[in-house]
């Protein structure tokens, strides 16, 4: 492999890595002033995109195993964010939804959110557009690597 090549992918890797831990510090500040974890906001999140989910399928989702999302959804119905029900349709299942004071939460915390992001606004969109695709693309090709090498 070229050197110059070489060099580039492994700041591309370190840039990624930045990017994810700058990322979870903004999480982390956001959900601790509103009395949650980073892990229970991106429930939370999830919740609301998947109303009446259920908890393997809630799980399988955040790519999480179903205890720790167990133990998360626990605590977030505990604290009353989170409500867990049995459909009409299904008296033995359980789903999992926002209580009000749950999207409350949300709603402040994503308002908090898009002011951080705010500061990338004004980014040209062709580029993030484009750096978006290729993030995508180095996603797939990775993923094809890790299974081939869990197929060997």
């Amino acid at each position: 492999m070229d050197t110059n090549l070489e060099i580039e992918l492994h700041e591309i890797v370190d840039s990624f890595r930045e990017v994810k831990q700058l990322f979870f510090q903004m999480m982390s500040e956001i959900s601790c002033r509103f009395g949650v974890t980073g892990i229970q906001l991106m429930t939370l999140k999830t919740l609301r995109d998947r109303p009446e989910i259920g908890l393997g399928e809630l799980a399988e989702h955040m790519r999480l195993g179903s205890s720790t999302v167990s133990g998360v959804i626990d605590r977030l119905v505990k604290a009353e964010l989170v409500i867990r029900e049995r459909p009409d349709h299904n008296r033995r299942a359980i789903v999992l939804k926002l209580s009000h004071k749950g999207e409350e939460v949300l709603q402040e915390a994503n308002s908090a959110y898009r002011k951080y992001l705010s500061g990338i606004k004004d980014l040209d969109p062709e580029e993030l557009r484009i750096m978006l695709e290729a993030h995508r693309k180095i996603i797939k090709k990775l993923e094809e690597v890790r299974d081939e090498n869990h197929h060997e």
